[in-house]
C-alpha cells in the first residue's frame, strides 16, 4: 500500500515540530483551502483562524494559527506563526486561544501606557531644558 501521508513542520519562535498528515485544511485571504500528499508547490499567508489535519493515524487533530506563512515545497509542507495552538478538542483549543489572546492584549496595553507614560516624561524634560529652568 502507499504511504499517502506527509510531512508536516509547524515553526514558532517557541519550537519546532513535526507532524504525519495525511491531509491540512488551513485559512488564507481568499478562504479555506486543503493540501494532500503530492499538492503542488504553494505559498501563501495565512489569517488567523481555526483549522485541522488528520494525521497518518486517522485522528483529527486541530490547530489555532495566529497569522503566518504556508508552504508546500518538493513534498515538505511548513506552516510558520508566531503563535500555534495543537488539541485533539477544538472547544478546549478555542479556550486556550481567548485565554492566551486576552492575556496578549492585557499585556500590549500595559506596554503601550508605559511607552505613553516615558514618550510624555522625556516632551516635559524636553521643554524644562528648551526654557532653561532645571
Amino acid at each position: 500500500m502507499e504511504k499517502r501521508s506527509f510531512k508536516l513542520r509547524i515553526v514558532t519562535p517557541a519550537r519546532v515540530f513535526e507532524r504525519e498528515v495525511v491531509h491540512i485544511r488551513l485559512r488564507d485571504e481568499s478562504g479555506f483551502f486543503g493540501v494532500m500528499k503530492d499538492h503542488a508547490d504553494f505559498l501563501t499567508v495565512l489569517v488567523p483562524s481555526l483549522c485541522y489535519f488528520r494525521d497518518a493515524r486517522g485522528r483529527e487533530q486541530f490547530l489555532a494559527v495566529d497569522e503566518g506563512i504556508f508552504s508546500v515545497n518538493g513534498g515538505l509542507a511548513v506552516l510558520t506563526s508566531r503563535e500555534v495552538f495543537e488539541s485533539e478538542d477544538a472547544e478546549k483549543l478555542v479556550d486556550i486561544v481567548d485565554r492566551t489572546f486576552l492575556q496578549r492584549r492585557e499585556a500590549e496595553m500595559s506596554l503601550r501606557e508605559m511607552l505613553g507614560d516615558m514618550e510624555r516624561s522625556f516632551m516635559e524634560k524636553t521643554l524644562l531644558l528648551l526654557r532653561g529652568t532645571p
